[in-house]
């Protein structure tokens, strides 16, 4: 490894020929000793260390299988296979419940996400990590007074945000505290071609031979944030009638009944945990993507669905114009806004859209009439999107890194 040194001498040749140390405190206190470099940078740079992993990592993450465990799960895997030294933490054990005492790691922490943890984490951070930096998100146009106070605590080196309209969020909402645009992205496996995607997975299995067209749609949790409304209301529209809904959700205590939901809709329900593979599989099984959200701060799905080539309608609003457009995408009207969560105190409290039901049926009657030229559309940028790989959005995470370590 290269180290540029900015100084001759370190500190320690300045205390050589001084009796006592805390004589030479004072002195550099009173400015009687000018250092020969500036205290609040290091002395000297690193070029390239991504190559050689000095750097080391403590990821405090959330243990619940869900959208923040699996990104979390993607950005430690990557690190981990680009020669890093990540230890996991579970989020609610280590900065909810402090089960544990802190530990001297003097590396970077990483908080993913920094507002399930509770305000002491700050302190207790502090005393085993030299930098502090976290992932959030911004599910609506704003977050409250005080998320902002805390995403504005000085002891926090880097907020790192999914999309522009969460950037946008937190600037709006008083966040002056250095934050950095850090997109999601894919595994690698997206980036095969579809004939050497393989599934032991019996339910994908019979959905691939199933010859209607099949229009894919994620529900997850919260299907009043991503529209399962406008899906059910708009397939009740659509004079098409040979196609399936297929509804990817979750087992979970609180199983989403996609069947009771979309009564009178033929529907395939999905919910298994897939391996990406699976997951791959399940994407190039189905024929249009339908995604009619109201808010959220970067939408995996739809991303995961363009890049693998498949026709995806998704509101035209919002986190999801970073990527989507009128290129790629069928982007369905937003109607009128409204508030996403009932509370008005804290948390993600401002507004999000209502797409409009007539424009995405008429857009689902328009792809499902037009299905190949659709298909093909989508595969012109899909080389581009399935090569933003999680390993290429970690370097852009280490870059920032580097960044704070040179300059902190």
């Amino acid at each position: 490894m290269v180290l540029k040194e900015l100084a001759i001498f370190g500190l320690g040749a300045l205390t050589a020929t001084v009796p006592s140390s805390i004589i030479t405190a004072n002195r550099v206190m009173s400015r009687e000793v000018e250092l020969p470099f500036s205290p609040h940078k290091h002395q000297y740079s690193v070029e390239e260390f991504e190559e050689y992993g000095e750097f080391r990592f403590t990821y405090y993450y959330d243990k619940f299988s869900g959208a923040f465990n699996r990104v979390a799960s993607e950005h430690t895997n990557a690190l981990n296979n680009m020669g890093f030294k990540v230890r996991k933490r579970g989020l609610h054990e280590y900065l909810v419940n402090f089960e544990h005492e802190p530990e001297p790691l003097n590396d970077f922490a990483i908080v993913h996400p920094l507002f399930f943890t509770r305000i002491e984490a700050l302190k207790w951070l502090k005393k085993s990590h030299r930098y502090i930096v976290a992932f959030e998100v911004a599910d609506t146009t704003q977050i409250s007074e005080g998320y902002a106070d805390y995403a504005n605590d000085k002891r926090i080196d880097a907020i790192f945000l999914p999309s522009t309209f969460a950037m946008e969020t937190y600037k709006r909402s008083g966040v002056q505290n250095n934050m950095c645009l850090i997109p999601h992205g894919v595994n690698e496996v997206f980036q095969k071609p579809k004939d050497e995607i393989r599934t032991e997975n019996n339910k994908l299995s019979r959905l691939r031979e199933d010859k209607r067209t099949k229009i894919l749609y994620f529900c997850l949790h919260s299907e009043g944030r991503k529209g399962a409304d406008v899906v059910r209301e708009a397939l009740k529209r659509i004079g098409h009638k040979d196609f399936v809904l297929v509804v990817k959700t979750f087992p979970s205590p609180m199983d989403f009944d996609a069947e009771k939901y979309f009564s009178g809709i033929p529907t395939v329900k999905i919910a298994d945990w897939l391996s990406e593979e699976d997951l791959v599989y399940l994407y190039d099984s189905c024929d249009i993507l339908i995604h009619p959200y109201r808010a959220g701060a970067f939408e995996l799905n739809p991303y995961e669905a363009l890049a693998r080539g498949l026709p995806t309608i998704v509101t035209g609003w919002g986190s999801v114009l970073d990527y989507a457009n009128i290129h790629n995408s069928y982007l369905i009207s937003p109607k009128s806004c409204s508030k996403l969560f009932p509370t008005t105190i804290w948390g993600h409290i401002g507004y999000g859209v209502n797409p409009d039901v007539d424009h995405c049926v008429e857009l689902l009657e328009f792809v499902i009439s037009n299905l190949d030229y659709c298909k093909r559309k989508a595969q012109r940028e899909q080389k581009k999107l399935s090569s933003r790989t999680w390993c290429s959005i970690m370097h852009e995470f280490l870059k920032e890194c580097r960044t704070i370590w040179e300059t902190h």
